[in-house]
This record gives structure tokens, sequence and C-alpha cells, in this order.
């Protein structure tokens, strides 16, 4: 007989009643694998799990495999969630977005609690043996692929290894997720759809129990005029009813943001959860998020995220430069007004006319939308802005005042004061 140190079956209780907990929440028990429902991600559980729709960052791959297309910097996330007495996720993902309008997506989930000893009673004796310890663990690194059709469409296609273990009993599979993301013509306004866990049936103990697989449809929409973003997601898992979260985001500066989301008909817990991000030195971010578990107390998530490679893109410091005097007229830091709902314009390029550069690319859809026009040049810090106040064509002409010299180039999208990311850079030789 089998017997556990009075603090081990402690923990084992616990851990029971954290199980079923997490079945009841995630799952209704009839699916294996029910972690996969533990979404990550301290942004998108900040804002509910209302993510689908979201793009441009590291939380979206687990919403939706196509939102990191509309990334233009490699980043990598570590997150940490501490949920019910030990029972905790550890998370790291990295994507390696705009390849030639391909993104990669890597992501390693490990939910586990710490080994709990058993323990034998000798029948001769009385005294406890040492039996071994009781683990459990669940275990999925992913790698995902999406591509960009044009300025507003990208698919995503995701694939999953999965293992898990409870005490002696384990099983292994492979899951596949498929996603779609649209930004429609209204501007700010984007669309989503994802179907996550589709795959075979898992044998586990003897018994083939089928993945928790999950259909998510979103909605998100950034108001022009200020920095909040309001999104809305519905979610149906098998064996489970229809779920909906709406969730809400309101930055300021650019560098502190509110978050808050709701879960409808919850059946443990108050449904709500609460969180906050800071933006530091241009290349990290912090998020965590509080969500009360009723009975079971209350979890807490936190993130850091670090973008990598050029700063040229969302986070800039390029000042804006006059090459009739030479004058540097402002810093980009200090007007530039970053929206990723903002379409990046595409097809930059450049063709010589007698002493002049004229370059050209392709309309943006949004109405009443202007450009910027950057270049970085050798010898100067950063990229500079050439034109003073946006164009409202398409085309410009660039006339350099040396006879040789290298250029790379970019556009940016202006609307209600907003500005999209750089274009992909044009590299120019130019010979008078």
């Amino acid at each position: 007989m089998l017997k556990l140190e009075k603090n081990s079956r402690f923990h084992i209780l616990v851990l029971t009643a954290c199980l079923s907990f997490v079945s009841l929440l995630y799952g209704s028990g009839m699916n294996a694998f029910n972690f996969l429902q533990m979404n990550i991600g301290s942004r998108a559980q900040g804002m509910g799990k209302a993510y689908t729709a979201m793009s441009g960052d590291l939380n979206g791959i687990y919403y939706n495999p196509a939102s990191v297309s509309f990334a233009y910097r490699p980043a990598m996330m570590f997150f940490h969630a501490q949920l019910y007495e030990d029972l905790a996720v550890e998370n790291y993902s990295a994507m390696l977005p705009n390849i030639n309008n391909f993104a990669f997506s890597l992501g390693i989930s490990f939910l586990h609690v710490p080994a709990i000893t058993k323990y034998e009673i000798n029948p001769g004796t009385g005294e406890p043996i040492e039996r071994g310890q009781f683990q459990f663990y669940d275990f999925v690194p992913q790698l995902g692929v999406s591509y960009r059709w044009n300025n507003a469409i990208s698919t995503g296609f995701q694939i999953k290894y999965l293992q898990e273990r409870i005490d002696e009993v384990s099983a292994s599979g492979i899951a596949f997720d498929l996603g779609m993301l649209y930004k429609l013509p209204i501007d700010f306004l984007s669309i989503g759809a994802a179907v996550q866990n589709l795959g075979p049936g898992i044998n586990f103990d003897q018994t083939k129990e089928k993945l928790p697989l999950t259909y998510r449809m979103g909605v998100a929409y950034q108001l022009p005029a200020y920095m909040f973003t309001f999104s809305f997601d519905a979610v149906k898992t098998i064996n489970e009813d229809w779920q909906f979260y709406p969730g809400l985001e309101l930055e300021f500066m650019n560098s502190v943001a509110l978050r808050a989301g709701y879960q409808f008909d919850t059946e443990i817990g108050a449904g709500y959860n609460v969180g906050a991000g800071f933006k530091f030195l241009d290349n990290y971010q912090i998020n965590y998020v509080f969500s009360p578990a009723g009975i079971l107390g209350s979890t807490h998530r936190a993130e850091i995220c670090f973008k990598l490679g050029s700063a040229y893109s969302r986070e800039a410091y390029a000042p804006s430069y006059d090459y009739t005097s030479g004058e540097v007229l402002s810093r980009a830091n200090e007007n530039r007004n970053i929206s990723y709902f903002l379409p990046t314009p595409t097809g930059l390029v450049s063709k010589k006319v007698n002493d002049q550069l004229i370059l050209s690319w392709d309309k943006t859809p949004l109405s009443e939308a202007k450009y910027l026009v950057w270049v970085e040049i050798p010898g100067k810090t950063g990229i500079v802005k050439v034109t003073k106040t946006p164009v409202a064509e398409n085309t410009y002409t660039f006339k350099p005042t040396v006879d040789e010299i290298n250029l790379t180039f970019y556009i940016s999208v202006i609307k209600d004061n907003r500005e999209s990311e750089f274009s992909k850079p044009l590299k120019v030789k130019y010979h008078k």
C-alpha cells in the first residue's frame, strides 16, 4: 500500500483540486490536453483573451497564427504564470517577421508542479519506504509560419508537439492551428478567425481522447483619435458552449497601458482580468495581468518582451532633416505616433531621370491618407525625414546634392495624426 507524508498528502489533494478546477475552467473533461486552452500572453489575457483580430506581437501566435505577418521586427518573450498553489506555466516565444512577406514563430510552453515524494508502508516495521516521485506536467513546443498577401490580408499555419504526463501515465501527439487576419477598408478595423488544435485523438492510458478543438472569431478596433483599442472574441471549443470575451486597452504616452477584459458565463471566479504594461528603453516591454479564481485564490501572469534588430520601424528615433538648409527639424520620438492598424506601404521603387531620383510606391486603400518619405544617408545618425509635410501622391522626386552616394529610402503612411510602420528599405546607388 502506498502512503504519503502528511505534507505530501496535502499537496496531492491540492493538486487534484487544481487539476479538477483546470478541467472545469478550460475544458469539459472529455478532451485531452486541456492545457492548450490556458492561453499564453499577459497582454492578451489582460484584454480578456480577446486577441484573435490583434496583430503585431508575440501574444498573437497563441490566438491566431496569422497575426505575426504584420510585425516588422524580430522579438522574443519570456512568460510566467503562477496559478493555484504550486501549479505554474513557463513559456518562451520568438518571432522572425518580414522575410519576403513571410513570418516565422516559435513557442515552448511548460505547465508543471513540483515533484511530490511517494511512500509505501513496510508491513513488517510500519515504517515508510520512499517509492519515487509523483510528477505532473504538460510540454508543448510549436512552430509557425504566416504569409502576408498584401497590406490587408495574412494567413498562418502552426504545428504543435504535445506531451502530457500524470505520474507514470504519459501521452504525446501532434496538433495544428490555422488562422486568417484581415484589415478591413474601414480604417483601424480588423477581423480574424482561427481553428486551433486540429489533429487526431491521442491514446492516453489505453483510452483515445479528443483534443480540445477550438474555433475563434474576433474583431478589433483602434479609435483613431486616441490610444484606445477595443477587441471582442467569440470562442467555441468542442463539447463546450460558445464563450464571449470583450477586451479593452488604453495607452498613455506610448509607454504605459491599462487593460481589462471579461469572460461571460464563467463557472468559477469573478470572470474579469485586469492588467498593465510598461515600455522602456525603446525595445523592452513588461506586461502583467491579475485574475481572481474564486475559492482557489488569484492568479498572476507576467511577461517581458524584447524587440531585436534595427530600431528603424515602430520605435525609430529618426531626426527630421531639411535638405535645403541642412537643418535637423525635429526628433521622431517627439512626433511619431505609431499605429499598427495602419497599412505599411509596399512596392517602393526608384528610377533615375536626369539628376533626380523618382520614387514611387503602391497607393494605400485608406481614404485621405498621405505619405512621409525617409532616407538613411552614410555619415548621418539614423533615418532622416525628407518631406517637411506629408505628401498626397504616391510619388516623390529626390535630388541628391552630391555626385555619388549610397541611399536607403523608407515610406510611411500618415492618417489622423497616426503613422504606420516603415516600409521595407529600398537601397539605391546614385551616380550623377
